[in-house]
C-alpha cells in the first residue's frame, strides 16, 4: 500500500503536480529598509494601495469596518478635560471584569481601530485630517493618564504583554509619518516598559510566545531596531521544536497549550496564523526565518492541522473553551487560509499535497464564503485565481486514521463521514473551563464521539448552547449527577487551571493507515463510577463496546449510544427494525431491537445503529432551549431553540460489571443498516474488564485491547480459532488483506519499560515492511517482541507476506 501523503500516511490516489506560478515568494534573501517592512505590515492589515474597489466584497469588508469605526469615532469624548476616552463602563473601570484592565485595553484597542481606518487607502477615513486629529489626542491622553512607565500593569498579565503592544503597534505603523519622532519613540518606550521581553513567568509557551514574539519584531521594524527584530526571531526557537511533555507540538502531531489541553484549533490557530503572518512579512529580508523552521511549518500543518478538517469545519474535539466562542467553521477557514500560505513558500512537494487538500476542504464546505469570511484583503485575488484554476486538483484526504496520542485524540476519515473521538487520562485533562468561557464541558473528553458528515452545521449551528451535556454521545455517564458551573478568571496565581485528570493512564490504541482500534480506562471526576471502554474504527463502521461498569452512587448510569441536533427545517424520522417511533417527540420505553435508524433529508444526515447483544437501548426525541450567556461571557441573552434525537443504553443503579456494544453507521441507508444487521457484520471476540476485541470481517480487520496481560479468541479467516495474546497491557490492530498481513502494537499507557510480546494465530512467509522496534521471534505462529519504551503511545507497525 503506497503513501498518499507525508501528513496522514495514508494510501490512496496521486496527487496532482500544483502549478501556482507567481504564488512562492522569492527565496534569495535581501536588504529590505525598516521602511520596506513597515509598509508591507501595513499592506497585509489593510490590503495596501493597489486593491480593487469594484469587489463586491472587499467593499463590503470596509463598509463594515468603516461602520465601527464611525460608531467608535462619534461615541469618543473629545472634551478638554476629560477624564476618560468612551463612557461605556468598560473604558471607566474594570470591575464587569475582575483582573482584566478593560479600561485600558478598550480604549487602545479602539483608537487602533480608527487609525487603522485612516490609513486604509480603501476607508473613507484614508487620510482624514480630523479622526487623525483625534486619534492621537486620544493616544496622549492614554500616555498621561493609563499607559506609560508611569502607570504599573495590574491584573491579567496577557493584556499588558501581549493584547495591549498588538494594539499600540498598529496604531504607531498606521500613523507613523504623522507622529513626531519623540511622540513614536515614547509610545515604544511604553510599550518596552510593560513587555520588555518575549518571556514572562513561564506562561510564555506555544501560541502566547508566538504572540510576543510577533509583537516584538513589529516594535523592531517601527522602532528601526534590529537588536529587537532579532529578539522576536530568535525568540520563535523555543516553539520551532518538539516536545515530549507540557506545551507545543508533539511528533505524532499533537498540540497542547496550558499544559493539559488539546488546543490545535484554539491557541494552536493563533500561533500558526502569526507564524504565518511573520514568515510572509520577513521573507525575502535579512530576517527571514530559518529554512527549518519553514519545514517544520509545512510538517505541522500536514501532520497536526489538517487532519482534523472535515469539509472546512476543525473538529471541536481540539479547540478548548473555544467551541464556546467561535464556530468550528470559523476556526477551520482560519486554518485552511493559513495552511494555503505556509504552502506558497514550502517545498514543492508539501506544496502539492497542501493546496489539493485545501482546495478540497474550501470547495466541501457549502456554509459560507471563504473568499468573504476568510481571505486577507491582499490575497483575495491570488485566492480567487487559486480556486478558479481547473489544473489544481481538489484531492478529498479520506480514507485516513490518525492517533494524536498525546493529546488522547483520534481521527477516524472513512469516505462517508469522519469521526473524532475525544478521550482524557492520567496526562490529559477532560476539559477546560476558564475565563467564564465553556462551562459545562465536564463530558467533552470522557470518551465523546463526533461524527461529522452532510450536516455540516452540526456542532456549529448553537450546538453547545443547547445540547443536553449529560448525554453527549459516545460517554458513559452518572445520569444523575450534578456538577457546579465552575469559573475561573484569569488573574493573580491563575494563568490557567489544573483541571481533573484521571487515575488511570490507559488511554489510546493502535493504528494502522486508515483503521484503529482505541480505548479509555475511564474514572468519573465526581463519582465512583468506572468503565472501560474500546472503539474499533475500519472501513465505513465504528464498533463500540464497554465493560467492566461499575457505580455504588445508588444513581442511574448510561452510555450514551448517540446524540445528534437535527438540522432545523429539515425532515427527520426515528426507525426501529423499520418502525418509525417518535414522529411526535418524546421518550421510548426501552426497546429490544438489532437496530436502529436516524433518518435525515438524506443519507449524508443519516446514522445507522447496529446492537449485536439486542441489550435494551432507550430513545428520545425533544426540544431544548439554551442561551449562549450561559457557557460564554461572548454569548447572549437570546433563547436558542433545537431539537435532538438520543440513543443510550441503561445500566440502571448500582451496576456490577455492566456492558454495552453497538455499532455507529454513519451515512448509511436504512436498507443498508438492516442488511448489516442480518448478516452480523462485525463479531465481538471479547468484551471484559481484562481485554476488549472485535473484528470486522468485510475489511478483515481485527483490534485488541489488552487492559493487563493475557489472551483473547481470534477470528483468523477461513483457518479457524486461535488466540491472540499479549504479555503485558497494548493495543493491538491486525489487517489481513490481499496476502498480506500488518500489525500494529502500541503502549497506551506511556508507561512500560519491557518490550511487549503479541502472538497471533497465523503464519507468515516474510517480512515486507519491518519495523526497528519489533522483533519477529516467530513466523509460525507469528511471535512479535515490541519495544515500546519511549514510544509516546506511538503505534509500531510491521507488515508481512502471507
Amino acid at each position: 500500500m503506497k503513501s498518499k501523503f507525508g501528513i496522514f500516511g495514508i494510501a490512496g490516489r496521486a496527487v496532482l503536480v500544483v502549478a501556482l506560478a507567481g504564488l512562492a515568494l522569492a527565496c534569495s534573501r535581501q536588504k529590505l529598509s525598516f521602511d520596506d517592512l513597515r509598509q508591507r505590515y501595513m499592506d497585509q492589515a489593510t490590503g495596501g494601495a493597489s486593491v480593487d474597489l469594484t469587489d463586491s466584497i472587499i467593499l463590503k469588508r470596509f463598509a463594515a469596518q468603516d461602520e465601527g469605526v464611525q460608531k467608535e469615532w462619534e461615541t469618543m469624548n473629545k472634551a478638554a478635560d476629560r477624564t476618560y476616552l468612551w463612557n461605556d463602563r468598560s473604558c471607566i473601570d474594570d470591575s464587569l471584569s475582575p483582573w482584566r484592565p478593560t479600561s485600558v485595553t478598550t480604549p487602545i484597542g479602539r483608537l487602533a481601530h480608527m487609525a487603522q481606518a485612516y490609513a486604509t487607502p480603501a476607508s473613507k477615513f484614508y487620510k482624514n485630517d480630523s479622526l487623525k486629529k483625534d486619534v492621537i489626542d486620544g493616544m496622549e491622553w492614554m500616555y498621561a493618564n493609563k499607559y506609560s512607565p508611569e502607570h504599573p500593569a495590574y491584573g491579567n498579565w496577557w493584556d499588558w504583554i501581549i493584547g495591549m503592544p498588538y494594539s499600540m503597534n498598529r496604531i504607531i505603523a498606521s500613523l507613523y509619518d504623522e507622529l513626531t519622532p519623540e511622540q513614536r519613540a515614547k509610545y515604544i518606550e511604553a510599550i518596552d516598559f510593560y513587555a520588555p521581553g518575549v518571556e514572562y513567568e513561564g506562561a510564555a509557551t506555544g501560541a502566547n510566545k508566538v504572540w510576543q514574539c510577533y509583537s516584538m519584531i513589529v516594535r523592531g521594524i517601527l522602532a528601526q531596531d534590529e537588536a529587537k527584530i532579532k529578539m522576536g526571531v530568535d525568540g520563535l526557537g523555543t516553539e520551532f521544536k518538539y516536545v515530549d511533555t507540557g506545551d507545543g507540538f508533539y511528533e505524532d502531531g499533537s498540540f497542547v497549550q496550558h499544559g493539559w489541553i488539546p488546543y490545535t484549533g484554539g491557541y494552536g490557530n493563533g500561533m500558526l496564523a502569526d507564524l504565518t503572518t511573520i514568515s510572509s512579512l520577513l521573507h525575502g529580508s535579512q530576517w527571514q526565518l530559518p529554512e527549518q523552521y519553514s519545514d517544520m511549518l509545512g510538517s505541522w500543518v500536514e501532520n497536526a492541522y489538517l487532519p482534523l478538517v472535515y469539509k472546512g469545519a476543525f473538529m471541536d474535539m481540539a479547540r478548548g473553551r473555544e467551541i464556546t466562542r467561535v464556530t468550528d467553521h470559523s476556526t477551520g477557514r482560519s486554518i485552511l487560509m493559513s495552511a494555503y500560505k505556509v504552502a506558497k513558500i514550502a517545498k514543492p512537494e508539501v506544496r502539492d499535497r497542501v493546496m489539493g487538500i485545501v482546495k478540497y476542504n474550501i470547495l466541501a464546505d457549502t456554509l459560507c464564503d471563504f473568499v468573504a469570511t476568510a481571505v486577507p484583503t491582499e490575497l483575495i485575488p491570488e485566492v480567487r485565481a487559486f480556486l478558479a484554476d481547473s489544473t489544481i486538483a481538489a484531492v478529498d484526504p479520506a480514507p485516513y486514521y490518525k492517533q494524536f496520542a498525546m493529546m488522547d485524540r483520534e481521527v477516524f476519515a472513512a469516505p462517508r463521514f469522519a469521526l473524532g473521538l475525544a478521550l482524557s487520562s492520567s496526562r490529559i485533562q477532560n476539559y477546560e473551563t476558564l475565563d467564564s468561557e465553556n462551562k459545562g464541558a465536564w463530558h467533552t473528553g470522557d470518551g465523546m464521539t463526533y461524527i461529522y458528515n452532510g450536516d455540516l452545521a452540526q456542532y456549529g449551528d448553537d450546538y453547545w448552547y443547547t445540547v443536553n451535556r449529560y448525554r453527549l454521545p459516545g460517554i458513559t455517564v452518572d445520569a444523575q449527577q450534578t456538577h457546579k458551573v465552575q469559573n475561573y478568571e484569569f488573574g493573580k496565581g491563575v494563568l490557567y487551571v489544573d483541571g481533573y485528570k484521571s487515575p488511570h493512564a490507559w488511554v489510546g490504541g493502535a493504528s494502522l493507515a486508515d483503521c484503529g482500534m482505541a480505548g479509555m480506562w475511564f474514572k468519573d471526576e465526581l463519582s465512583t463510577l468506572e468503565a472501560k471502554k474500546s472503539w474499533l474504527m475500519a472501513g465505513e463502521e465504528v464498533v463500540a463496546v464497554g465493560a467492566g461498569i461499575n457505580s455504588s452512587d445508588n444513581r442511574t448510569i448510561e452510555t450514551i449510544v448517540d446524540t445528534r441536533k437535527l438540522s432545523p427545517g429539515k425532515p427527520y424520522s426515528v426507525l426501529v427494525e423499520g418502525r418509525e417511533v417518535l414522529a411526535a417527540g418524546g421518550e421510548t420505553a426501552p426497546v429490544v431491537a438489532s437496530w436502529a435508524y436516524l433518518q435525515g433529508p438524506d443519507a449524508s444526515y443519516s446514522v445507522g445503529y447496529y446492537f449485536p447483544d439486542k441489550a435494551p437501548v432507550k430513545l428520545l426525541r425533544e426540544t431544548r432551549k439554551g442561551r449562549s450567556i450561559e457557557v460564554t461571557k461572548y454569548g447572549d441573552e437570546a433563547e436558542r431553540v433545537r431539537d435532538y434525537v438520543s440513543v443510550w443504553f441503561d445500566h440502571g443503579k448500582n451496576p456490577k460489571n455492566a456492558t454495552y456494544c453497538y455499532v455507529l453507521l454513519p451515512g448509511a441507508t436504512a436498507e443498508q443498516t438492516r442488511a448489516y444487521a442480518e448478516k452480523n457484520s462485525v463479531t465481538v471476540l471479547a468484551n471484559t474488564p481484562q481485554a476488549q476485541a472485535a473484528t470486522i470481517p468485510g475489511v478483515g480487520v481485527t483490534g485488541v485491547n489488552f487492559w493487563e496481560a493475557g489472551q483473547v479468541p481470534a477470528l483468523q479467516g477461513d483457518a479457524g480459532q486461535g488466540t491472540i495474546s499479549s504479555s503485558a497491557p497494548a493495543s493491538v490492530i491486525v489487517r489481513s488483506k490481499g496476502g498480506e498481513l500488518e500489525v500494529g502494537v502500541s503502549d497506551p499507557t506511556q508507561l512500560q519499560k519491557e518490550p511487549v510480546t503479541v502472538g497471533l494465530p497465523m503464519s507468515v512467509s516474510a517480512v515486507s515492511v519491518g519495523n526497528p522496534d519489533v522483533e519477529v521471534v516467530s513466523m509460525s505462529p507469528l511471535t512479535l517482541k515490541v519495544k515500546v519504551d519511549g514510544g509516546m503511545g506511538r503505534t509500531r507497525v510491521v507488515k508481512f507476506k502471507q
